[in-house]
C-alpha cells in the first residue's frame, strides 16, 4: 500500500530525492509576491482556531467549498462587506465551517487544495494521517491547543518555515508604518512593501479622481497634469525604498497599450481627473504610456517591476456586492496582448539603457495558453524573466508546464523559484511543493540519461533556484 505524503511524495527517483533531501530542503525562503498584512505580522496575535487560520482570507479554499455545494454562509458569512471580520458569531460557527472545509477536502482529488493542506497539517501541527470526517474533531482540537501557543503567531509560523524575506503588496499611498515597526523589533525575517499603483493606472475607475487627489495630499505636491503626477508618484517610490522596498507590481486584465503622444496621454488624465468616461482606445493609451514612465522610473531607482496579466476579477456581481472583492469568484481572460507587451518592454527597455539604468522586470501569466508567449518575450530582453506558475497555474501541472516552457526557451539555472501569493499564514509549504516537483523535474532527466549525472553541479543549481537567484536577481 502506497504511504500518502510521504518523506518521497512527488519525488519519482532516486536522483530527485537526493536533490531534494540534500540540497533543496535546506534552503530559506525569499516570497517576493505576498498579500500578507504587515500589521498582523507586527502585532502577532494568535490566529484563533483552525477555522480562522485556514479559511478566514482564503479564497482558494472558498472557491472549492462553493464547488462543493456548501452554503456561502459558511463560506464569507464571517465577512462584512467592506472585507472586515464579523464579530460576535455563535460559538459552534467556526466548528462548521471548517467541517464544510473537510467534508469539501474529501472531494478534492487531484485539486492542489488536497496537497496544499495536508502539507500543512504535516509541517505545522505533526498531523501525518489524512483529514476525514472520522478524525475532524481530533485533529481541530490539537490544532487549536496549538494555535493558542505563541510559538504559532504570526511570526512563529513563519519562522517555523524558515522564511528570510517576503514581500507584501502595498498601496503607494500607505505610510508603512507596520513595516518600519517590524524593520526595528523583528530581525529574523525582512517583511518588505511592494508598490503597486493599480487605482492610478486604473484611469477608468470612478475612484481614480479621489486617489490623485490624495496622492497630492499625502506628497504636498500640486498635480496640474501628468508631469506633476508622475513626479508625486516618484516621491512614493523613494519613501518605499527607504523603506526597504525591491518590487513593484502591476495587474493587467485588458487591453494595455496603443501608441499616444504626452499631449494626448496628458489631455485623456485631465479628462479622467474630472470624472468624464474614458473610451477603450483612450484607456489603452493611457495605461501603455504610464506602464513605460513607471517601467523607466522602476528602473532607474532600483526596483524589480512585475507584470501578471489575466486575470478576469469579480465575475458574479451579486457576490461582489454581497461579500466584496477576492472572495474566489475570478477566472482566467484570453485577449490577446503580445504586441502591446513588447511594445511596452521595449520602450522600457529601450530608453533606460540608453540613459544607464538596467530593467528588471517579471512576466506572469494567468491563462496557460500564454506560457510560450511570456517564456519567449522575456527572453528578448535581458534581466526580463517568465515567471513563477501564478494563481490557478500553481498546482503540479501547471508547475511542471511552466519549468518546461521555461527550461526550452531560458536558462533555468538561472531561475527564481516560487512565491505564495497568498492571504494566508499557513501557505508557506508551497514552496516546498515546488521544491518537490523541480527536483522530479531535473532528476527526471537524469534518469532518462538527458542530462548528465552530476549531484553537485545539480544540488547547487536546484539551492539556487530555491533561493540564491531571487536574492541575487532583487539585489538583496
Amino acid at each position: 500500500m502506497k504511504q500518502f505524503l510521504n518523506e518521497n511524495f512527488l519525488l519519482q527517483t532516486e536522483t530527485a530525492q537526493t536533490l531534494f533531501h540534500d540540497y533543496a530542503k535546506k534552503m530559506p525562503i525569499f516570497d517576493f509576491h505576498n498579500h500578507l498584512s504587515a500589521q498582523e505580522m507586527y502585532e502577532n496575535k494568535s490566529l484563533g482556531n483552525l477555522a480562522n487560520a485556514w479559511l478566514d482570507h482564503d479564497h482558494y479554499k472558498w472557491r472549492a467549498m462553493r464547488s462543493n455545494g456548501v452554503d456561502e454562509n459558511l463560506i464569507t458569512g464571517h465577512l462584512n462587506p467592506d472585507g472586515s471580520l464579523k464579530q460576535n458569531l455563535s460559538a459552534d460557527y467556526d466548528y462548521k465551517r471548517y467541517l464544510a472545509f473537510v467534508d469539501t477536502l474529501q472531494n478534492c482529488i487531484g485539486n492542489p487544495l488536497y496537497h496544499w493542506s495536508h502539507l500543512e497539517l504535516q509541517r505545522y501541527f505533526g498531523i501525518t494521517e489524512p483529514l476525514t470526517p472520522k478524525n475532524a474533531k481530533e485533529v481541530w482540537e490539537k490544532c487549536n491547543e496549538l494555535l493558542a501557543k505563541q510559538d504559532f503567531f504570526p511570526r512563529g509560523l513563519l519562522e517555523m518555515q524558515n522564511v528570510k524575506v517576503l514581500c507584501t503588496t502595498d498601496d503607494p499611498l500607505d505610510d508603512l508604518e507596520y513595516h518600519k515597526k517590524l524593520a526595528l523589533e523583528w530581525k529574523n525575517v525582512k517583511v518588505l512593501p511592494s508598490f503597486r499603483p493599480d487605482f492610478v493606472l486604473n484611469a477608468e475607475n470612478p475612484s481614480f479622481a479621489g486617489y490623485i487627489s490624495k496622492l497630492q495630499e499625502v506628497t504636498g505636491k500640486k498635480i496640474t497634469d501628468l508631469t506633476s503626477m508622475l513626479d508625486a508618484l516618484g516621491d512614493r517610490m523613494d519613501y518605499f525604498k527607504s523603506c526597504g522596498s525591491l518590487v513593484s507590481d502591476h495587474s493587467l486584465e485588458c487591453d494595455f497599450y496603443l501608441p499616444a503622444s504626452y499631449d494626448d496621454v496628458n489631455y485623456i488624465f485631465e479628462k479622467a481627473w474630472i470624472g468624464k468616461k474614458l473610451s477603450a482606445q483612450e484607456i489603452a493609451k493611457y495605461k501603455g504610456y504610464v506602464l513605460v514612465e513607471l517601467g523607466k522610473m522602476y528602473a532607474q531607482k532600483g526596483f524589480v517591476m512585475q507584470i501578471h496579466i489575466g486575470a478576469l476579477r469579480d465575475n458574479n456581481l451579486a457576490m461582489l456586492n454581497s461579500a466584496g472583492k477576492n472572495i474566489g469568484e475570478d477566472s482566467l481572460a484570453d485577449f490577446n496582448f503580445a504586441s502591446q507587451l513588447g511594445a511596452v518592454l521595449n520602450q522600457i527597455y529601450s530608453q533606460s539603457t540608453q540613459k544607464g539604468n538596467e530593467p528588471k522586470v517579471i512576466l506572469y501569466n494567468l491563462n496557460p495558453k500564454d506560457n510560450e508567449t511570456l517564456a519567449t518575450m522575456a527572453a528578448n530582453f535581458r534581466n526580463c524573466i517568465f515567471g513563477p506558475a501564478w494563481w490557478f497555474n500553481d498546482h503540479k501541472d501547471g508547475i511542471e508546464q511552466q519549468l518546461k516552457v521555461y527550461a526550452r526557451t531560458q536558462v533555468l539555472g538561472k531561475f527564481i523559484g516560487m512565491l505564495t501569493d497568498s492571504r494566508s499564514f499557513l501557505s508557506f509549504p508551497r514552496h516546498e511543493y515546488f521544491r518537490r516537483i523541480l527536483c522530479n523535474f531535473a532528476g527526471n532527466l537524469v534518469e532518462n540519461g538527458e542530462y548528465p549525472d552530476n549531484l553537485e553541479m545539480l544540488g547547487n543549481m536546484m539551492m539556487d533556484i530555491s533561493f540564491n537567484n531571487a536574492s541575487d536577481y532583487f539585489s538583496f
